[in-house]
């Protein structure tokens, strides 16, 4: 493994291990109303917002049967567009967006590769309270 990988891999180690761990999720940020673990918590809230109509489709993608995993890249990617678009991407959905990309196996799944720079961002987001 070259010495230029090896920070990218502690960071991707670091996130897995935190998200075996229930309390890493503890206090996983919410955005609009679908984007979150388990949001929304009932019904079909209109989406406040581009980000969060992406996670709504997101969630629906899924509920569907199949693989997650295409769900995943075209999320991953919606984000990224929208986030081009406006000029960010919300710290909320900044951990969601690594979370995913670990989750959906990096660029083995067919995801950009993880930086240390996100997972620092994560970490921050994890660490922080969400409310």
């Amino acid at each position: 493994m070259t010495r230029s990988r090896i920070p990218t891999c502690l960071a991707g180690a670091l996130l897995a291990i935190l998200a075996t761990d229930a309390a890493a999720f503890k206090c996983m940020p919410l955005y609009g109303n679908w984007c979150g673990v388990g949001h929304p918590s009932h019904g079909f809230p209109p989406p406040v917002d581009a980000f969060d109509a992406a996670c709504m489709r997101h969630d629906l993608c899924t509920g569907a049967p199949g693989s997650e995993t295409a769900c995943d890249i075209a999320f991953v990617t919606e984000l990224h567009a929208i986030a081009a678009q406006v000029g960010y991407l919300p710290r909320p959905l900044q951990w969601a967006e690594y979370a995913i990309r670990v989750k959906s196996g990096g660029p083995w799944g067919g995801m950009p590769m993880p930086t240390p720079w996100d997972a620092f961002g994560a970490m921050s987001s994890v660490a922080a309270p969400c409310w």
